[in-house]
């Protein structure tokens, strides 16, 4: 039996809401902080609704017949990203521990920023301000390396960005194929 997938929004404050001041006039409409009462329940819904659409597109993806070598071939070249030259995306190397914290299920909803991978991928918080810059620089650069190969797009008019739908399923193959051993795959090839 299939079951429908569902969002829990714990903390609403990390969403907005188009609407009026609360006891304001109501045709002073602004993107504002949005509650947890009833009032914004649409809104929730909504939010909600997007997500669960995200997750079920990202699962409705990985149904590929495509090969994992026919899927990385793009990542393992070289691109341009304006006008300046980005280096290939490693993997299995590298650049495993960054595609795994990027295809993690709780940036479906609203993406992540810079902030978020720096908290993932370093252990420790930065010393002093200039190692707090220097990080920051560093996953600019990730970041970048990611959109010129498609990986993430900007979300809008915002900082945070998305796994592109396309993408998730060249994720998921790569992190499974890392994480599976030879075992089973030598059993499939007896039967």
């Amino acid at each position: 039996m299939l079951r429908a997938a569902e969002t829990t929004i714990n903390n609403v404050a990390v969403f907005q809401s188009y609407r009026a001041k609360q006891g304001g006039p109501s045709d002073q409409l602004k993107w504002r902080q949005m509650r947890k009462g009833v009032a914004d329940l649409h809104s929730r819904a909504e939010v909600s609704q997007r997500a669960n659409d995200r997750l079920m597109n990202a699962f409705a993806g990985l149904d590929d017949s495509r090969r994992l070598e026919e899927l990385m071939a793009d990542l393992q070249q070289p691109t341009y990203w304006n006008k300046r030259r980005v280096r290939a995306l490693r993997p299995f190397a590298d650049d495993h521990p960054l595609l795994a914290v990027i295809n993690r299920g709780d940036f479906l909803i609203n993406g992540f920023r810079n902030r978020d991978l720096q908290a993932l991928l370093y252990q420790e918080p930065a010393d002093s301000p200039q190692e707090k810059r220097r990080r920051s620089a560093a996953i600019s650069r990730k970041l970048r390396m990611l959109r010129a190969h498609k990986i993430i797009h900007k979300k809008g008019n915002t900082r945070a960005y998305q796994v592109a739908p396309e993408a998730r399923t060249i994720l998921v193959a790569i992190l499974t194929a890392s994480r599976t051993s030879l075992h089973p795959i030598n059993e499939l090839q007896k039967t």
